[in-house]
């Protein structure tokens, strides 16, 4: 996930690679109508949750299936019924032991029989939270994300919301095993793409190299930069360093919503998706019960134009340089640390610090980074968004 534009984290597990179903369990309430506040921490949707009478912070996440930690699942004497294998966003594996969770209430609505994996990074532990909210308990619901309210609206009564279906998109559910919503966006007014909606990624559009290679022929995609490096965690851990690409995107629609001048970065191997970035704009409901995906901007159109910094600066062990741009390539280097940015001491920064405060770089211009390189030489150099 992405504190704010810098360092990019992707906590949740993206896929399944088995044959088990997730898609089991649910609520037996009907006509059900409940408004569930949220707090934001850095573009991540955190809700509360209360298992056998205990209260607990869950990451509210539409890529993934529900999750709870071994902890929880312990607490609670979840049964084991499933081993499997794994892979999150940048397609590495890893075992994992599914439980069923039972009695997961949001506000007065509560899930029974619910298939949750077990593997939790230690990222969740920097926001305090026990598990998640996956697709698979929210596939039979209909889910309403309002940012301005800081509010979710979790029913299964589509008369109850006011939406308009010229602002709707097919939403697929029933590939894979977990119900991840994928749906529609259309690039330039005339190629649509199907990419899941990943509440779970604080990013507006994540994208890989060869969607882009295979997409070439369209113009979609302005290359403005060339670099190296690696600024993006998943579940199991960082990804591979390497070469990357800074794209502007042509104009692109979601719903009733048009976004002009997206700047993304490129990765060689990951799992395209929108992220929660989307939900700055407008709000987004999944109504897996219809299968479609409806988007009503605050405002039609909107200019996405921003500055970049000629780096990205991440978290491994330390704030260091993750990737490197062009035309910062002959003052730094990729993987130097970062000590400190302008008169704010970065030397003992913690990862759990990075992720609930401010960005570094947010809100500046321009920025002077004290660096030590691998020969613990420290310098000053001094970068600027352009």
């Amino acid at each position: 996930m992405k504190l704010i534009t810098l360092l990019l984290f992707l906590l949740p597990v993206s896929a399944i690679s088995q044959n088990f179903s997730y898609n089991q369990g649910g609520t037996s309430q009907k006509n059900y109508y409940q408004e569930i506040p949220y707090l934001n921490i850095n573009g991540k949707i955190f809700v509360d949750v209360e298992i056998a009478g205990g209260k607990h912070r869950f990451l509210l996440d539409t890529g993934a299936p529900t999750a709870i930690s071994n902890e929880l699942a312990a607490q609670i004497g979840a049964k084991v019924i499933n081993q499997s294998t794994i892979h999150d966003t940048f397609h590495r594996t890893n075992p994992v032991t599914t439980v069923q969770a039972n009695g997961i209430k949001l506000g007065d609505i509560t899930f029974d029989q619910i298939p949750a994996i077990t593997v939790m990074s230690d990222l969740y532990t920097c926001f305090g939270a026990d598990g998640v909210i996956g697709s698979n308990l929210l596939r039979n619901s209909i889910v309403s994300i309002d940012s301005k309210r800081h509010m979710i609206i979790l029913t299964d009564q589509k008369k109850k919301l006011a939406l308009k279906s010229k602002n709707s998109v097919d939403m697929i559910t029933n590939v894979g095993v977990q119900s991840d919503p994928q749906i529609k966006i259309v690039l330039k007014n005339k190629l649509t793409l199907t990419i899941p909606f990943d509440s779970g990624d604080n990013a507006f559009l994540r994208i890989d190299d060869k969607t882009v290679r295979d997409l070439r022929q369209y113009t979609l995609f302005d290359t403005l930069a060339k670099g190296y490096g690696a600024s993006a965690m998943s579940m199991f851990g960082m990804q591979q360093a390497d070469i990357k690409h800074l794209y502007k995107v042509v104009f692109f629609t979601v719903g009733n919503g048009r976004f002009d001048n997206l700047i993304i970065e490129s990765n060689k191997e990951v799992i395209p998706a929108i992220g929660s970035k989307l939900l700055a704009y407008g709000v987004a409901t999944l109504d897996f019960i219809h299968s479609k995906f409806y988007f009503d901007a605050y405002q039609i159109e909107t200019d996405l134009s921003e500055k970049q910094w000629p780096l990205r600066p991440t978290f491994v062990g330390k704030l260091i340089i993750g990737v490197v741009w062009d035309k910062a390539s002959d003052i730094v280097k990729q993987g130097e640390q970062i000590i400190a940015i302008d008169d704010r001491d970065y030397s003992n920064a913690t990862l759990c610090e990075l992720l609930n405060d401010t960005p570094p770089l947010y809100g500046k211009e321009q920025a002077t980074l004290t660096l030590k390189n691998a020969q613990g030489e420290i310098r000053k150099v001094t970068i600027k968004k352009e």
